[in-house]
């Protein structure tokens, strides 16, 4: 098994006023956990995210994903695939290219819309409605969100409305939202 202990220091790195961050071992740690529930692996390791809330991971122990290979997961639509190699993206980290492959952009235009200067480590900007909900992945938040909690109720939304049977374009149930239900 590959250990991501490599990829990134104790500590992490915000690129591009947080733009993208490389998780240190707290972060990887905590985001581990999460995508390790979310798709039912134990050799997830986080790599990183960016300000759009979208997770960087490899997988250790796969037959088709080289260990290697950086996997992108999306909370907002549930999209998830493979991006660069953990090279390409330190290459990329370390010459700045990485503000460019995330919208970097996009994220000055929020920026500078919000008044928000920069984001701290283990923040992000999703859309103002999860994609999967209907949203626009163009709408972002107003006020940063913290990444953890954000792919956790994607994560349980999602499986909620897995649960009742809810199809691509069929109108979501209030249920989904009934949290006394899913208790």
């Amino acid at each position: 098994m590959r250990k991501v202990a490599d990829v990134s220091s104790k500590a992490g790195q915000v690129v591009a006023h947080g733009a993208f961050q490389l998780f240190g071992s707290t972060r990887r740690l905590q985001v581990d956990e999460v995508l390790r529930d979310i798709f039912g692996r134990e050799d997830v390791g986080a790599v990183g995210a960016d300000w759009r809330g979208i997770v960087y991971f490899t997988l250790a122990d796969d037959d088709e994903v080289a260990p290697d290979v950086i996997i992108g997961f999306d909370p907002s639509s549930g999209d998830s695939g493979d991006l660069a190699t953990v090279d390409e993206v330190l290459a990329a980290v370390r010459d700045g290219d990485i503000a460019e492959a995330v919208d970097g952009e996009s994220f000055d235009e929020w920026r500078t819309a919000t008044g928000i200067r920069s984001l701290d480590m283990g923040a992000c900007v999703p859309p103002a409605v999860m994609e999967f909900l209907g949203g626009d992945p163009a709408e972002r938040s107003a006020e940063p969100q913290d990444l953890i909690t954000y792919i956790a109720v994607a994560a349980a939304l999602m499986g909620r409305l897995e649960a009742l049977g809810v199809q691509p374009g069929d109108e979501i149930p209030p249920e989904v939202f009934d949290d006394e239900r899913w208790d």
